[in-house]
C-alpha cells in the first residue's frame, strides 16, 4: 500500500523529496503529471510542473492531481514540496491541497498543514517566520531579485494574503520538547489552516516531524527535502530493502545540461570545464528562442551531434551574458529539450541543472518516470529512467544548489560507475 503522495512544482524538487525516503528502504518513484502508468511504489512524487503557471492554473492542476491519486486511498499521507526560495505558487497550491483534503475528510475533522521550508544542508533556514539563505533574508538575495519576487519573504504574511489563517511556531517552541510542541500544535490547529514552523537545523525539523504526528493522518506536510528526510523515522516507516536493480553506466558519453541562469550553476560549469576533459558547447538563448528554422540552431545542433557521437562527455551551457526575461524561461527550456531530442539513444547519463531543464529534456526523450536510488550529497539525488529498453542514469539538481565543485562530483560519481562496470582502461565503443 502506498504511504505518501508528494506534490512538487518542478522535477528537481520532486526528486529531492522522493529520494529522502529511500534511506529507510522505501521505494520511491517520480512521475510526470499526466502520466497514465500505474506505479507500484511506497512513495510517489508527482512533478506537477506548475512553477511557470499563473496561480489559478497551478491550483487547478494540483486539485486534479490530488483527486486522481488520493481518492483511492483516503489514508494516504500528503507532502507538498515547496521551493526553499519560495518561487512558484506556494500559497495558491497549498490552499488547493487543503481544500481537497478537507473535502474528503468529513466535517468532524479539521485538516491543518505543517509548514517547515528550512533545508539546513543547503543553507536555507526559517527564523521568526522569515525565509533565510545562508543567514541573509531571502528577499535581499540575487534569487529574489532575479525572479522578480516582491515584498518580504515572511511566510505568515504571504499565506495570509491569500486567505489562509496561520500560526507561527517560533524556534524556542520548536526546541521546547515534543510534549509541549505537540500540545501547542493541537491547540493552534483548531483555529489555523497552516502552522508555520521555524527551523535552523536538522534537529529542529526532526522535532517538527515527530510532533506533527499527534495531529492525525490527514495532516499535510509542507516543506523541502529537509523536512522529508525526517518523516520516515518519525512515522516509523521502513523496509529492509526494495527490489531495484543496480545503477549501471554504459560507455556512452555523459551529457551535462546547465539550463539554469543561476550564477551558482555557471560557476559549477566553469569548474567542470577547467578540471575535467569535457567538450563545452555554449548556447545563446536568443538562438534557442528563434527556433530550429535559423541556421545558427543547426550549427549548434551539429556541434552537439559531433561531440556525442565522438564519445565525448559534453557540457551544454546557456550563455548567461544574454538577458532572458523570466516570462521566456519556459519557452527557452522547451526549446533546449527540442534541440536535444535526437540524442536519447547515444547518451549514457544525464546531469541536468534546473528542474524545468531536466523535465524538458526527459520529456523530449519520452521518459516520464524516475526510479530513485539515493543521493551523492544532500539535494543531489540520482535515479534512472527507463528509456529505449535500458535504464538511463539521471542526476538532477536545482540551479542555485551546491558549491563550485558539485558538477565535478557528479562526473566523478558517474566515472566511478563506468570504471566499476567496464574497467578503467576500456575505451568507449
Amino acid at each position: 500500500m502506498r504511504r505518501l503522495l508528494i506534490l512538487a512544482d518542478d522535477l528537481t524538487g520532486a526528486a529531492e523529496c522522493a529520494n529522502a525516503f529511500t534511506r529507510c528502504g522505501l521505494s520511491a518513484t517520480v512521475m510526470f503529471e499526466g502520466t497514465s502508468e500505474d506505479i507500484a511504489s511506497d512513495v510517489l512524487a508527482i512533478d506537477c510542473d506548475t512553477r511557470h503557471l499563473a496561480p489559478e492554473e497551478a491550483a487547478t492542476c494540483v486539485t486534479r492531481i490530488m483527486r486522481k491519486h488520493s481518492l483511492k486511498d483516503p489514508g494516504l499521507g500528503v507532502f507538498q514540496k515547496v521551493d526553499s526560495t519560495l518561487r512558484g505558487n506556494v500559497g495558491a497550491e497549498l490552499r488547493a491541497v487543503l481544500e481537497e483534503r478537507r473535502l474528503h475528510a468529513g466535517k468532524s475533522r479539521h485538516i491543518v498543514a505543517i509548514m517547515a521550508p528550512a533545508f539546513p544542508a543547503t543553507g536555507r533556514t526559517t527564523i521568526g517566520g522569515y525565509q533565510m539563505v545562508y543567514g541573509i533574508p531571502l528577499d535581499q538575495t540575487e534569487i529574489w531579485a532575479h525572479h522578480r519576487l516582491s515584498g518580504e519573504a515572511y511566510l505568515p504574511g504571504i499565506l495570509q494574503k491569500i486567505g489562509l489563517r496561520t500560526t507561527l511556531l517560533p524556534l524556542e517552541l520548536v526546541r521546547s520538547g515534543c510534549v509541549q510542541l505537540s500540545a501547542v500544535m493541537q491547540r493552534a490547529s483548531l483555529e489555523s489552516d497552516v502552522l508555520v514552523c521555524d527551523g535552523e537545523n536538522d534537529d529542529d525539523l526532526k522535532a517538527i516531524a515527530e510532533a506533527s504526528l499527534s495531529l492525525g493522518g490527514g495532516t499535510i506536510w509542507v516543506g523541502t527535502a529537509g523536512l522529508a528526510y525526517q518523516i520516515p523515522n518519525a512515522a516509523q516507516w521502513s523496509r529492509s530493502a526494495y527490489p531495484v536493480g543496480q545503477l549501471r553506466l554504459s560507455m556512452a558519453p555523459i551529457l551535462f545540461a546547465v539550463g539554469s541562469m543561476s550564477t551558482v550553476s555557471h560557476r559549477q560549469a566553469a569548474s567542470l570545464e577547467r578540471g575535467t576533459p569535457v567538450t563545452v558547447i555554449r548556447i545563446q538563448p536568443s538562438i534557442l528562442l528563434s527556433g530550429p528554422s535559423v541556421s545558427a540552431w543547426a550549427a549548434i545542433a551539429a556541434n552537439i551531434d559531433d561531440s556525442l557521437k565522438a564519445g565525448s562527455d559534453t557540457l551544454l551551457v546557456l550563455d548567461a551574458s544574454e538577458h532572458v526575461d523570466v516570462s521566456e524561461r519556459r519557452r527557452l527550456t522547451d526549446a533546449l529539450g527540442l534541440m536535444l531530442a535526437p540524442y536519447a539513444k547515444i547518451v549514457g547519463a544525464l546531469v541536468a541543472t534546473g528542474g524545468e531543464t531536466a523535465h524538458a529534456i526527459l520529456d523530449g526523450w519520452g521518459a516520464t518516470t524516475l526510479i530513485m536510488l539515493g543521493e551523492i550529497e544532500p539535494g543531489l539525488p540520482y535515479s534512472f529512467a527507463r528509456l529505449n529498453g535500458h535504464s538511463l542514469p539521471i542526476l538532477t539538481k536545482a540551479g542555485a544548489f551546491g558549491n563550485d565543485e558539485t558538477l565535478i562530483s557528479c562526473r566523478d560519481f558517474l566515472t566511478n560507475l563506468r570504471k566499476r562496470d567496464h574497467g578503467p582502461g576500456r575505451k568507449r565503443s
